[in-house]
């Protein structure tokens, strides 16, 4: 490879936690998640401005340790991060899980014990209490502040997900361009196949609380108050954040400079999850 670098790097490594490198199309033959580690650490050099590197990747969750920190220390400096835990199980399920893979379950009974405890005193050498899986993603934004997000999403996603990675770093780019003042200048638009839930008792003249959910990408759902229901109930790009919520405060009857101070960071983080689309120049 020489010091090339690339648009795109894309890695589905051998990335098994295990005792040894006994099967090289799933153990990597480092110890722990080292080799995923490297991998991810390594391939903020190997990326051009702006590109992208894709991992699927395993790590350990250990003891005194938060699993979130952990991934934080694996991105490269000068790198956006996306990373999405996807499952979590503990060791016993793990080394069972892939002693099934190796067909070691068929084999003597004397040999798989002996495999098996192999694993577990390895995990117990770590201090590993379980493994997680997922997906992380990096993006070379040369930034003096990345945007990193860690999170957990075990529930089904719509495939492929390439455009909504693409989206979810763009929209990284805005928030970090744009201030409070800048969001409430803003114009934004509900995105496509957001649909509103409302929870209540039968009858009940105000529901409880209120769920806005996706149809696409992520699907996620977020609970919202009367302000961000309403907010994103109208939000078509016509009018900027800052008089709808002037219109919103005038319904309601509260300050619309209060208002307008404390509703940013509601706006912010449904833009940060996909549910608002800014409309600026340079935002789509």
């Amino acid at each position: 490879m020489g010091e090339d670098t690339y648009d795109l790097i894309v890695s589905n490594p051998p990335f098994v936690i295990s005792p040894g490198a006994r099967l090289t199309y799933r153990d990597g033959g480092m110890g722990g998640d080292d080799l995923c580690r490297t991998l991810v650490q390594g391939a903020g050099e190997r990326l051009n401005d702006g590109g992208y590197a894709q991992f699927l990747a395993n790590w350990q969750h250990v003891d005194g340790e938060e699993w979130q920190e952990r991934l934080r220390s694996w991105v490269p400096a000068g790198c956006d991060a996306w990373i999405v835990q996807r499952e979590v199980q503990d060791v016993t399920q793990y080394a069972e899980l892939w002693l099934r893979d190796s067909g070691d379950h068929r084999t003597d009974p004397a040999e798989y014990a002996a495999r098996y405890d192999a694993w577990l005193d390895e995990f117990e050498a770590r201090k590993t209490r379980g493994v997680g899986f997922g997906w992380i993603t990096l993006r070379k934004s040369g930034a003096e502040n990345p945007s990193i997000t860690i999170e957990e999403w075990p529930h089904p996603v719509e495939q492929p997900l390439g455009p909504v990675v693409r989206a979810h770093f763009e929209r990284q780019d805005y928030l970090r361009t744009h201030d409070d003042a800048a969001l409430l200048a803003g114009h934004f638009k509900l995105a496509d196949e957001i649909v509103q839930e409302q929870i209540g008792l039968p009858g009940a003249e105000d529901p409880e609380y209120v769920v806005l959910r996706q149809n696409r990408g992520m699907r996620r759902a977020t609970k919202v108050d009367t302000v961000g229901a309403g907010f994103a109930g109208v939000s078509d790009g016509s009018l900027s954040a800052g008089r709808i919520l002037d219109a919103i405060a005038q319904l309601l009857g509260e300050d619309p400079v209060l208002l307008r101070d404390r509703t940013p960071e509601s706006i912010r983080l449904l833009v940060e999850q996909g549910f608002l689309e800014p409309l600026d120049d340079g935002a789509r």
